[in-house]
């Protein structure tokens, strides 16, 4: 089956400290605040296709649901989603940068290396618990023979 290319569009957290979260990822994870709609808060990840940048939304856990009216209302709003976690990609000079200016101001971040797909990363909690990872790709760490062992094979 043939689909078109997908990007990400938007990843909405809800949060009963909202504003601690949005100033969490304006000021250490350093997003731009691209709308606010009172508790519904929408940072600028990068640009993207036109008219639809990648976005991050902070919401308060109490914003009321805008979504179809199909949808069950009580689901998207109980909060028990399954967020592992989610990560922000950047370039190896970029991601160095950002490792030394985290631990600079004092934030504590957990390294991981990820040989099959020549990925670095650190790893650190929003004021809601959420893992967050930034990712870049080093090629010194790129394993082809670990990589032979998770392609796809479904």
């Amino acid at each position: 089956m043939s689909t078109q290319r997908k990007r990400l569009g938007e990843i909405v957290l809800r949060s009963e400290n909202y504003r601690k979260m949005v100033g969490f990822y304006r000021e250490v994870i350093g997003l731009e605040l691209f709308a606010s709609f009172g508790s519904a808060n929408f940072f600028k990840i990068d640009d993207d296709v036109e008219g639809h940048p990648q976005l991050l939304a902070i919401f308060d856990k109490t914003h009321e649901y805008s979504g179809p009216k199909n949808m069950q209302k009580n689901i998207a709003d109980s909060g028990s989603g399954t967020l592992h976690h989610f990560a922000f990609v950047l370039d190896k000079a970029a991601f160095t940068k950002e490792r030394s200016r985290l631990e600079n101001i004092g934030i504590t971040v957990q390294s991981g290396e990820h040989p099959p797909f020549g990925w670095r990363s650190i790893y650190l909690y929003d004021p809601d618990g959420n893992s967050v990872e930034l990712v870049c790709y080093d090629e010194t760490l790129f394993d082809p023979i670990l990589n032979q062992k998770v392609q796809p094979t479904i």
